[in-house]
C-alpha cells in the first residue's frame, strides 16, 4: 500500500530529512517495524540488530497498536484511550476513545481501509466483557500528522477481548472477527473500499461459550498466515481452553471446531502465535504468582489435553502475549521484565525453536502482558516463506496470498551465478544455493494485469564440507533384545555427526559412533554430517528386530501303537530334530516317526536372517491306565497320593465322590497328586467312588479306598 500524502507533509518531510523527494510504487511492506507496548516500552525493526525505543507516551498493561507506513516510519499509535502522531504527540481530537487503557489482552486493532492511503480504522474495547467500538484516523488531517473524525462508532454491546482480522480472498477487503461475551458467537464486519458498515456481516455460532468475566474473557484471537484458521486462547469456569477453527476467507464461514484443555492448574491460555510457515503453533498461559507454560505443538492440531500434544518451552510467571515480528521471530512478554523473550527460529520442532530468555533488552523498559497486534496492512496479500537455509541443499520456497487466479508467476532467488536456474514460474519452487550468503528472493505474481512483489532477504549458511560414507550397523538384524553400534565416515575438521531417532529428534552428536539403547522392536535411525550451522543430508538407517519362531504341525499327537506320525515344521532355511529315536530325517522340513513310547521331540530352526528359534512336541502313544483301588495318604512318604499310571498323559477330567454322592475331589488333567483331601482337611478313611473321563470318549469308573 502507498500512502498519498498531501502537499504541505511532503514538503515537511522532504525538509526534515534533507533528502530528495520522489514517489515510487515499490515500497517494501513495514507497516509493523515499529512497535509501542508496557511501559513506555518501544522497538523499532527498521534498525540491525533491532533497536529499543525510550520515546513513547504509551504506557499499558496488555492492549496497544501501532502501525507504520510501507517504508516503516511510524504515523501512529495507541492506548485504546489515546492516540499518539508520530512525533509522539497527541493527535487531533485523539483523545476519549472508547477503550480501556491496555487493559485487556487484545483490545485495539489498527487497519487500514482497504484501496485507500488515506483512512484506517481502530478498534477499541472496554475490558472485561465490554463494548466494541471503532474510531477512524484521517492521515490527511492536521496537515498530515492525522487526526481523529469518526470516533467511537458502536459495534457490539458485549465483546470477550478477542479482536482480530483477515484479509478477503479477492485480496482487497478485510475481514474483522471478534466474539461476543456469554455466548459462542463469532461475529464478523467486512470492511470494503467504502468503508465500514456498523452492522455485523454476519454472527456465527460454534464453540463454548466465552465468559465475559474479569478472567474469563482474557485470551487473544490470531489467524494462520495463510487466513485459512483461527485459533482463540479462552477461560471459563472448568478452566482454560484453546479453539481452532477453519476459516473461510471467501465467506467468512468458521467451521470444523477442535478444543485442547487440561491447561496448567489455576492457568488462563493467553497468548496466540503461529510459526511463519504455518506448520506451529505456540500458547502462553498466564498465572500472576506461579510458573506457567509457553507450549509448542504441531498445527493444525486435534481436540485433547494440551499435554498430550505439545511441548513446553519454557514455564516463567506472568507469561503473557505472543507475536511474531518482522525480523521472523516470535517474542513474549512478560508481566514487569526489563526485557522480551524471543523464540529465534519459530519454524523449528523443539528445542531447535531456539527459545531464549531476556533476548530482546527494552532501555530500561519494562513489558507488561501486551504486544502490538500485527496489522493487517503488513501483509499486502502477497508473501512467502522458506524452508531449509543451507547451502548445496535445496530450499523450498512456499507462496502465500489469499489469491490463486495469477496470470503469472515470477521468482528471481536473487543467484545469477546459477545461470536458467535463477528463476522459476511455479508457485512453490526449490532452489539450491551453491555458496553461502545472503540473497534477495522476490516472487512478482500478475493478477488482471496488476502486478504484486514480495522480497526478503534470505540468509543462506555454509554446509558442511565432509559427504557421508560407510555407515554401517553392527549388527544390522538383532535375534534378541540386543544394542546396536552404528558408525559412519566422511566428516571433515570440526565437524560432527548428528544422530537422530524416527520422529527426527536429536539424540546426541558425536565423532561417529553411536550405541542404540536396547531394542526391542524395528528401529530407524538417521545420520548427518554438522558443521554447527548446517548439516548435510540425512541416510537413513534400519535396524532390524528378528523375533524368529519355530512351529510343528502334527497329524496327530495322540496315537495308538504301532501309528505313524508326522510332523512338519515352518518354513526355514535349517532344521534340526531331536532326538533322532524313532524319526526318519533330523534335518527335514517334515519327518515321520512311529514312536513305541511316549516321547517328545524339540525343533530347532534357523531362518534367512541366522536368527534361531525352538519348539517342542508331545507324541503320545496310548497306554493302559492303571487306577490303584488303594492308598494310604498318612505322610510317611509312601503311598501318599493317588498314582494313576499313564493318566498324566492324556487329557481327561477326574472326580471322587462319597457315599452320599457329593464331590470331595474333582481336577481337569489330573497330575496325581491328590493326597485324600477335602477343602484343606483330611478324608475319613472308607471306600469313595471315582469316575475318568478321557479325551477318547473312554470313561473309566470303580472304587478306591483310602486307608489311615
Amino acid at each position: 500500500m502507498r500512502y498519498r500524502l498531501p502537499p504541505s507533509y511532503k514538503t515537511l518531510l522532504c525538509i526534515t530529512l534533507g533528502l530528495l523527494c520522489f514517489v515510487t510504487n515499490a515500497f517494501a511492506q513495514k507497516q509493523n517495524n515499529i512497535w509501542y507496548f508496557g511501559v513506555n516500552a518501544g522497538l523499532d525493526f527498521n534498525k540491525t540488530p533491532v533497536e529499543a525505543l525510550t520515546n513513547g507516551k504509551l504506557s499499558a498493561s496488555e492492549g496497544c497498536a501501532a502501525i507504520a507506513d510501507e517504508t516503516g516510519n511510524l504515523l501512529f499509535y495507541t492506548d485504546g484511550l489515546t492516540v499518539w502522531n508520530r512525533n509522539h504527540n497527541v493527535m487531533a481530537n485523539g483523545t476519549g476513545l472508547a477503550g480501556d487503557g491496555g487493559k485487556s489482552s487484545t483490545q485495539i486493532l489498527i487497519i487500514p481501509r482497504p484501496e485507500s492511503d488515506q483512512y484506517f480504522y481502530v478498534f477499541t474495547m472496554a475490558a472485561f466483557g465490554g463494548e466494541l467500538y471503532y474510531s477512524t484516523v484521517d492521515m490527511y488531517g492536521d496537515g498530515g500528522m492525522g487526526s481523529v473524525t469518526d470516533k467511537n462508532i458502536f459495534l457490539l454491546d458485549a465483546s470477550t477481548e478477542k479482536i482480530t482480522a483477515v484479509r478477503h480472498a479477492n485480496g482487497k477487503d478485510i475481514w474483522v472477527i471478534g466474539h461476543q461475551a456469554n455466548n459462542n458467537n463469532y461475529t464478523e464486519w467486512l470492511v470494503k473500499a467504502n468503508g465500514l458498515a456498523a452492522a455485523p456481516a454476519q454472527t456465527i455460532s460454534i464453540g463454548r461459550n466465552h465468559q465475559g468475566s474479569v478472567t474469563s474473557s482474557i485470551g487473544t484471537l490470531k489467524p494462520s498466515p495463510d487466513g485459512k484458521h483461527l485459533v482463540a486462547a479462552c477461560n471459563d469456569a472448568t478452566g482454560g481452553f484453546v479453539e481452532q477453527f477453519d476459516f473461510d476467507n471467501a465467506t467468512g464461514g468458521i467451521t470444523n471446531q477442535q478444543t485442547l484443555t487440561n491447561f496448567t492448574a489455576n492457568s488462563t491460555p493467553y497468548g496466540v502465535e503461529f510459526s511463519p510457515d504455518g506448520k506451529l503453533l505456540y500458547l502462553s498461559e498466564y498465572i500472576i504468582n506461579q510458573p506457567a507454560n509457553l507450549y509448542q505443538l504441531q498445527f493444525p492440531f486435534t481436540s485433547g489435553s494440551v499435554g498430550n500434544k505439545a511441548e513446553i518451552l519454557t514455564s516463567q510467571r506472568g507469561l503473557g502475549a505472543l507475536q511474531i515480528a518482522p525480523n521472523g521471530k516470535i517474542y513474549v512478554s512478560q508481566t514487569d521484565n526489563a526485557a522480551l523473550h524471543s523464540i529465534n527460529t519459530p519454524d523449528v520442532v523443539g528445542a531447535g525453536s531456539g527459545f531464549q530468555l531476556n533476548a530482546l533488552p527494552l532501555a530500561g523498559s519494562r513489558a507488561k502482558l501486551g504486544l502490538p497486534q500485527a496489522n493487517l496492512s503488513n501483509f499486502s496479500g502477497l508473501s512467502f516463506n522458506s524452508t531449509g537455509r543451507c547451502s548445496t541443499l535445496p530450499v523450498q520456497f512456499n507462496l502465500i496470498s489469499d489469491n490463486t487466479n495469477f496470470e503469472n508467476i515470477t521468482w528471481d532467488f536473487g543467484d545469477p551465478t546459477s545461470g536458467n536456474n535463477n528463476t522459476s514460474a511455479q508457485s512453490n519452487p526449490s532452489h539450491t544455493f551453491a555458496r553461502d550468503g545472503v540473497y534477495t528472493v522476490t516472487v512478482t505474481t500478475v493478477t488482471n494485469g496488476i502486478s504484486k512483489s514480495k522480497s526478503k532477504d534470505i540468509t543462506i549458511l555454509r554446509s558442511p564440507d565432509g559427504v557421508l560414507r560407510n555407515v554401517v550397523a553392527e549388527p544390522a538384524v538383532l535375534c534378541n533384545d540386543d544394542v546396536v553400534t552404528i558408525t559412519a565416515a566422511g566428516a571433515t575438521g570440526t565437524e560432527v555427526y548428528k544422530w537422530y531417532d524416527n520422529n527426527g529428534q536429536l539424540i546426541e552428536q558425536n565423532s561417529g559412533t553411536f550405541k542404540t539403547p536396547i531394542l526391542a522392536a524395528n528401529t530407524t535411525y538417521y545420520v548427518a554430517i554438522s558443521n554447527g550451522v548446517c548439516e548435510g543430508e540425512r541416510q537413513q538407517v534400519d535396524i532390524i528386530r528378528d523375533n524368529a519362531i519355530a512351529t510343528i504341525s502334527s497329524t496327530k499327537t495322540v496315537i495308538n501303537p504301532g501309528e505313524t506320525v508326522m510332523l512338519t515344521a515352518n518354513d526355514a532355511v535349517k532344521y534340526e530334530w531331536s532326538p533322532a529315536t524313532y524319526l526318519d530325517a533330523t534335518d527335514k522340513k517334515s519327518v515321520t516317526s512311529t514312536p513305541a513310547d511316549n516321547i517328545t521331540y524339540k525343533l530347532t530352526t534357523t531362518n534367512a536372517n541366522g536368527c534361531i528359534a525352538e519348539v517342542t512336541i508331545n507324541i503320545i502313544v496310548n497306554s493302559e491306565i492303571t487306577v490303584p483301588n488303594t492308598f494310604t495318604p498318612n505322610a510317611d512318604g509312601i503311598n501318599d497320593f493317588w498314582v494313576i499310571k499313564n493318566l498324566d498323559l492324556l487329557e481327561n477330567q477326574t472326580q471322587v465322590f462319597n457315599n452320599n454322592g457329593n464331590i470331595v475331589f474333582s481336577a481337569r488333567n489330573y497330575k496325581n497328586n491328590w493326597n485324600g483331601t477335602h477343602n484343606g482337611k483330611a478324608l475319613p478313611a472308607g471306600v469313595y467312588f471315582y469316575v475318568i473321563k478321557l479325551n477318547n470318549n473312554v470313561v473309566k469308573a470303580g472304587s478306591i479306598t483310602i486307608i489311615r
